[in-house]
């Protein structure tokens, strides 16, 4: 389904992923094959939409309990964020902890870490960690020897150029990346070659917008 407006008006539960992410080859969690990963904190969406997997990534301070909460209402594996940067490396380090003592499946830094420092939270946990490449710059082969086991790029508009960049240093590490709203984005960077789509949807606000207005044009 195409993700413009007019495919939702009447009720948001037509709404869903776009299908070309179905398209990927997919990355290997244990027993789960993750191919579409929900970028959101909202119950209602990860009740709503059929995704493989849910990223839990926000600005707030990292809280466990709300991991927990989201873990236990989730019937698919989940990726919490730590935070990180040079500055919160303890802070990073024991939010991973609490996050996978609580049932992560995986844990997301979402800010630029040295390789370092990468190395340093690696070594005081036993879980996966998901490493978000928000600039071009940054050293991904020194990452994925620090301990980098999947990498998330999002780099705007230059998402596709970036997973092509880092598929070319490291042919075997896994990658998820967004691909946009649309089929056609998605299917440029699957081509790149992401092996898993984040998606993010649009807001809860959006969505109900769109329901108003179809109840209006409807009733004119």
């Amino acid at each position: 389904m195409s993700l413009d407006q007019k495919n939702y008006l009447l009720s948001a539960s037509n709404y869903e992923i776009p299908n070309a992410i179905e398209e990927c080859t997919g990355i290997r969690l244990g027993e789960q094959l993750i191919r579409s990963v929900l970028l959101t904190t909202d119950l209602a969406f990860i009740n709503s939409l059929q995704a493989d997997s849910v990223m839990a990534v926000h600005p707030f301070d990292k809280s466990s309990h709300m991991d927990e909460v989201i873990i236990d209402f989730s019937d698919k594996p989940v990726f919490c964020d730590i935070g990180g940067g040079l500055l919160h490396e303890h802070e990073a380090t024991e939010a991973a902890k609490r996050s996978l003592h609580v049932g992560a499946s995986a844990v997301v830094i979402s800010k630029p870490t040295p390789a370092e420092v990468i190395s340093n939270i690696k070594s005081q946990i036993n879980g996966s960690l998901i490493y978000t490449v928000m600039f071009e710059a940054e050293p991904v082969k020194d990452l994925a020897e620090a301990g980098v086991d999947i990498f998330n790029v999002a780099t705007g508009e230059f998402t596709a150029e970036s997973v092509s960049h880092i598929r070319n240093l490291l042919p075997e590490i896994p990658i998820m990346a967004s691909g946009g709203p649309h089929n056609s984005t998605i299917r440029e960077t699957i081509r790149a070659g992401a092996d898993a789509i984040v998606f993010n949807p649009p807001t809860a606000t959006e969505m109900m917008r769109a329901v108003f207005e179809g109840f209006r044009n409807n009733n004119r």
